[in-house]
């Protein structure tokens, strides 16, 4: 089968390919994409050629040329001899890469796929694995309902934690972000309140808006080491910091009793990988990654997850550079980017 795939071959340069897949080995199916959908956060930090991984000897899968993506949906096509429980026709969602069809061989972490409820639309259905992401926060802060909680950077990581904790019962849920773009998106996803950092001081806004200082549930979603700090502050005492977006990096400055250890804070990380692994859900059995997306797919169905305001463009896959060039460089306008594979 022919197929086309999105390659990062060198930092700032994309090529569209076109390849000839085989028939699935025995333990393999093939599936052909409806849309992927574009993960700022991780495919940026390759495409400028910055990601951490790109320069450890130790993952040779990281190392240009690179194929970008790991969000996708579409309909299986062919399956192996040894496969059970698929078959050509079933519309699954699966952490693919920016490719029109894709060979995905089972027991491998990118050979995991998750069959779409009915009538769930294939572009909704390919954010399913980058809201992954976002959800972590609220799996990892335990009891969401009815407590205060506020996210800190409103990208794409940031709309979906945001989105889930009002989907999870937090009350009220609080977006920070200094692009106005990111603030109205994030209201229409259902946030109840937006602060703009560059206007209000987020902790003074804070203790405005909930009458206490600082919220129980504090979500960083920027990516950037030093936000890290700010978080802190802005939770409550004995409040709980999740860190969701991936900090590349060093924090310069923070102050572990005052803002840690003096008033209780809980910190931790909630990368959307690790939070399905053995280490975690040995401590909280309830979620492993399956049921995660299948209650994604199944809130995104029944519009209980609500994605309006979050997808800015729809793109074909020649226009990939472009929509990397977009989210770099033009925050006001690009959000949520999604490649429609059959346009």
């Amino acid at each position: 089968m022919k197929a086309r795939q999105a390659t990062v071959v060198n930092p700032y340069e994309v090529e569209i390919r076109e390849v000839t897949l085989p028939d699935p080995a025995p333990n393999q199916i093939l599936v052909e994409a409806e849309a992927t959908a574009i993960s700022a956060g991780t495919e940026l930090a390759v495409y400028t050629g910055t990601h951490q991984w790109l320069h450890d000897p130790n993952l040779p899968d990281w190392k240009f040329p690179f194929r970008s993506g790991y969000s996708a949906a579409g309909r299986i096509v062919a399956v192996g001899k040894d496969i059970t429980g698929w078959q050509p026709g079933d519309r699954v969602s699966y952490p693919g890469n920016h490719a029109s069809a894709e060979l995905l061989t089972m027991g491998h972490e990118r050979g995991r796929l998750w069959k779409l409820p009915e009538g769930l639309d294939g572009k909704k259905a390919a954010l399913a694995c980058i809201a992954r992401y976002g959800l972590g926060a609220s799996i990892r802060a335990g009891l969401t309902l009815g407590r205060t909680a506020a996210v800190l950077g409103l990208g794409i990581i940031g709309q979906f934690a945001t989105r889930c904790l009002v989907a999870a019962g937090a009350y009220p849920v609080i977006g920070i972000d200094s692009v106005p773009m990111r603030r109205q998106a994030v209201t229409a996803g259902g946030a109840h309140h937006t602060i703009d950092p560059s206007v209000s001081d987020p902790l003074a806004k804070l203790t405005e808006l909930l009458g206490t200082r600082g919220a129980e549930i504090i979500v960083d979603a920027t990516g950037i080491p030093d936000a890290i700090p700010t978080a802190m502050r802005l939770a409550c005492d004995a409040g709980q910091v999740i860190v969701v977006g991936s900090p590349r990096g060093r924090a310069r400055e923070v102050n572990f009793y005052d803002d840690l250890h003096r008033r209780y804070i809980e910190v931790s990380g909630a990368h959307g990988n690790m939070l399905f692994e053995p280490a975690h859900t040995r401590l909280n059995g309830a979620w492993d990654i399956n049921k995660a997306q299948k209650w994604l797919l199944g809130v995104l169905a029944s519009g209980r997850l609500n994605l309006d305001g979050l997808v800015t463009h729809v793109i074909q896959p020649a226009a990939i550079q472009s929509a990397y060039e977009g989210l770099l460089k033009d925050k006001d306008n690009y959000l949520g980017v999604i490649v429609d594979w059959q346009a």
